[in-house]
């Protein structure tokens, strides 16, 4: 009897905890019953600074962020520069990168403080997962979202002036207008992939530190609300 209320304090926990994760939204507790019979799901912990998944790494099962926040760093295919973001939990880590030509990480994930993750293998979602209605068409939105938002990235740009060029090259980067962003390049390179002057970017940038848009560091640049710099 004990256990039998154990069990199901812990069901309706895991219920409670994935109704809260993207793919698992809008599934009754019928469904989620029967998932948690037939998938194996994998809890794990993490400390401060740790790395949890190397940008490169295959990316072999779905990763949810179930408490704390990672930072996803993604370096450049030609190493001049670097972009880094903050994951915030309720999040899923890349479900985009399970499937195509080359399915790997294209960040790194440090944790932030102390970090809860639960991951399923990708076996799963051909086995058992893809049998359910609301999970299929959850997941088909997260790719969907992720191709208009490259779309968008791609076509928003037009013939700009350097400073509309430059807001477009950062939120091209950018997975999501949440959180604080961080562009590590020199001043030099940034020019050069923007096709201008130091002097002129750098003029820019000082112009956006003094309205509290941009916190300018050693080959760093630290935006807290990429949001604000759609009003420019």
């Amino acid at each position: 009897m004990i256990n039998h209320r154990i069990n199901t304090y812990m069901e309706y926990t895991m219920y409670d905890t994935l109704l809260q994760l993207p793919l698992f939204q809008g599934m009754s507790k019928a469904e989620f019953s029967e998932v948690i019979e037939k998938v194996k799901f994998h809890f794990h912990k993490f400390g401060d600074r740790e790395v949890l998944f190397a940008q490169g790494a295959t990316c072999d099962k779905l990763v949810f962020l179930l408490r704390g926040r990672l930072a996803a760093e993604t370096v450049a295919p030609c190493g001049t520069f670097s972009f880094e973001e903050l994951v915030e939990w309720p999040a899923i880590v890349e479900p985009h990168s399970l499937f195509g030509k080359r399915p790997c990480y294209k960040a790194t994930y440090t944790a932030q403080g102390e970090v809860a993750l639960l991951t399923i293998d990708k076996q799963y979602i051909y086995s058992v997962l893809d049998k359910y209605e609301v999970f299929r068409m959850n997941f088909f939105n997260l790719l969907s979202n992720k191709a208009e938002q490259l779309y968008e990235s791609i076509w928003s740009i037009d013939a700009q002036e350097l400073e509309g060029r430059l807001i477009h090259f950062i939120r091209s980067l950018c997975n999501t207008r949440r959180g604080t962003k961080v562009l590590r390049v020199k001043m030099e390179e940034l020019a050069n992939l923007l096709d201008d002057t130091r002097l002129n970017v750098s003029n820019v940038l000082n112009k956006w530190q003094e309205e509290g848009l941009v916190e300018m560091r050693r080959k760093e640049f630290v935006f807290h609300d990429v949001g604000s710099l759609r009003a420019l």
